[in-house]
């Protein structure tokens, strides 16, 4: 691959699976996260090519002194994978979330990618171009009785990466969404393990998604295969808004 990339929330997860996954394609990567032993863990796991850098997703500042870093390393960026993102136990329904949880969700889930895409594009397009590929959900598309502010900032991420493909594709910058639907990570069985159970009879295929799955498809967009498609959403759920609820059983 011989490109640069950077993974926001690189240090578990999704994140960890797309930069064992975008090293492997060739890439050198950066990860990105407030967890600097996890970062480093990985960095020590895969070699010199992954490189860990701190920041703190809820303060701006934080966002455009890592990304300055990146590329004062590596000397440029090619790809942009914004992925750190939460869910918080007080994230409920629109009368009984607590209005800082609200404004919690769509710094974390939003801003942070509104802002670390902001320092990014400058240098990708001096370069010749780039990807960004954001991680968005299936929360984003539909409603429940739950998670309400994490819906809300999703669904941002969402509209936000096609302003971005819109405003600067003619100067060879992409930009696409991934949602997955569930995924069993360490944060899933931490917050809410119950949904493992509840939500496998939905899907249509016969296990559950797995970080992996995700991380294919982060590195399928953020290759010159996909060069042909931008300002998409592509939802990675394992069937779940394909059919009506009770098609599957």
């Amino acid at each position: 691959m011989d490109k640069v990339a950077l993974v926001t929330g690189g240090a578990s997860g999704i994140g960890a699976a797309t930069v064992t996954r975008l090293h492997g394609e060739g890439a050198l990567v950066a990860v990105g996260d407030l967890d600097m032993d996890g970062a480093r863990r990985l960095s020590d796991e895969l070699g010199d090519r992954v490189q860990p850098f701190h920041y703190d997703a809820m303060d701006p500042e934080s966002i455009t002194d890592m990304v300055a870093a990146v590329v004062a390393r590596f000397r440029k960026l090619d790809i942009l994978h914004n992925n750190a993102g939460a869910v918080g136990r007080e994230d409920t329904t629109v009368v009984d979330t607590p209005l800082a949880m609200w404004e919690s969700a769509m710094n974390l889930n939003a801003r942070a990618y509104f802002v670390c895409s902001r320092a990014a594009l400058p240098t990708m397009i001096e370069n010749g171009g780039g990807v960004i590929v954001n991680t968005a959900s299936s929360s984003a598309f539909a409603g429940q009785l739950t998670q309400t502010s994490y819906g809300g900032s999703k669904a941002s991420i969402v509209a936000l990466t096609q302003y971005i493909a819109t405003q600067y594709g003619r100067q060879n910058i992409r930009a696409n969404s991934v949602s997955p639907g569930i995924v069993v990570t360490p944060a899933l069985l931490r917050v809410a393990p119950q949904l493992v159970e509840s939500m496998a009879p939905t899907l249509l295929t016969e296990r559950l998604g797995t970080p992996e799955d995700i991380a294919s498809t982060v590195a399928f967009l953020a290759s010159d295969e996909a060069r042909y498609i931008t300002g998409q959403n592509l939802c990675v759920d394992g069937g779940l808004f394909a059919h009506a609820p009770y098609v599957s059983f």
